[in-house]
């Protein structure tokens, strides 16, 4: 662990402080530089090995390499954050989620005569998950010593959700007032609950946009992509029949009625050329497509990403499918022309 954390503190204290906060909102008790000494030590070996493979059997230039090189060491260390990310989101959702029924059991144990503390610990339900356990840590703080207002707030800082700090605020603020904290929290209950069958209702709106999204992605993409590299392939084994040497030309020139004869257009292209180029295409429209994607879902564009594994294993399985379903039906088209 010392050997990852003298690489952590290499990092910048901002980036040391994002993977903290994420750190801390997934429950992990990680120190965070151990953790970016990790990211930096098996990125950099992973990153070298990929590269070199690429330099020796592709044969990539020496800026391709390190170009493959410095993307794949960025994308090695981004990856792991939007990992804990995803995570710390889908533990606020889940959170959003059973707020509304936590609210109302301490409400009711408030009215029921217990004190805030004692409220909180009896609404730690097994089934209440991560926030069960934040609850009771809340309540053995408020025993301890600890000011209640402080404890509610510090909830926030384990949970990611805005809900959540919106309503802990609330609570806060009920508590300093000396109001009716019971009837706040049962009516902050029925707003959330309202809050979130509009969320669903919302997603179930967009559902079919997003459906239209992946369709054209996942299979519009690949088939055109495929088609046209294919295209492109015989088309290029046809050309290469009508070469014509610079004797031959002159010839055919000299006895054409029409002046100059120009020849047959030669392709540039190579059928490799197109076929990688088919395939970066599709990676760029299926990784913007799941962004777009997250933005109509969530209105954020990162909570898309989990999305892209899925497309890129469709397209391109597709796109393969699609050229050698061409290459069993077309095969002979060379010998027919």
């Amino acid at each position: 662990m010392a050997f990852y954390r003298r690489f952590g503190m290499l990092f910048p204290q901002k980036i040391r402080e994002a993977f903290k906060k994420e750190l801390e909102y997934v429950g992990m008790e990680t120190p965070e530089a151990n953790l970016l000494g990790f990211i930096f030590t098996f990125g950099l070996v992973i990153s070298i090995a990929i590269t070199a493979n690429a330099y020796v059997f592709l044969n990539t230039g020496i800026w391709l390499a390190l170009a493959i090189f410095a993307v794949l060491f960025v994308v090695f260390g981004a990856g792991i954050y939007l990992w804990l990310n995803m995570i710390a989101e889908n533990r606020g959702k889940f959170v959003q989620r059973i707020l509304p029924d936590v609210l109302q059991l301490v409400s009711s144990n408030l009215k029921s005569g217990l004190t805030t503390e004692k409220a909180l610990l009896a609404s730690a339900r097994p089934e209440f998950g991560v926030f069960a356990k934040e609850l009771k840590l809340a309540s053995a703080k408020v025993l301890a010593g600890e000011r209640i207002e402080e404890a509610l707030t510090e909830i926030t800082y384990k949970i990611k959700n805005r809900s959540l700090e919106r309503t802990m605020w609330l609570m806060v603020q009920g508590i300093r007032s000396g109001g009716e904290v019971a009837d706040l929290l049962s009516q902050l209950s029925e707003d959330l609950r309202e809050e979130n069958a509009l969320q669903d209702e919302t997603q179930a709106e967009v559902s079919m946009y997003i459906l239209l999204i992946f369709i054209a992605a996942a299979i519009g993409a690949p088939i055109l992509f495929g088609v046209s590299s294919y295209i492109v392939g015989v088309l290029s084994e046809q050309t290469e029949q009508f070469i014509i040497t610079p004797e031959e030309l002159e010839d055919i020139t000299s006895r054409s009625p029409v002046g100059k004869f120009l020849g047959v257009p030669q392709i540039s292209i190579s059928p490799e050329f197109a076929t990688m180029f088919s395939l970066l295409a599709l990676l760029v429209t299926c990784t913007f497509a799941s962004l777009i994607m997250g933005v109509i879902n969530t209105g954020k564009e990162k909570n898309g990403i989990k999305y892209l594994p899925a497309i890129l294993i469709v397209g391109v399985s597709l796109f393969f499918i699609i050229r050698m379903v061409l290459e069993m039906v077309l095969g002979n088209i060379g010998t027919m022309m």
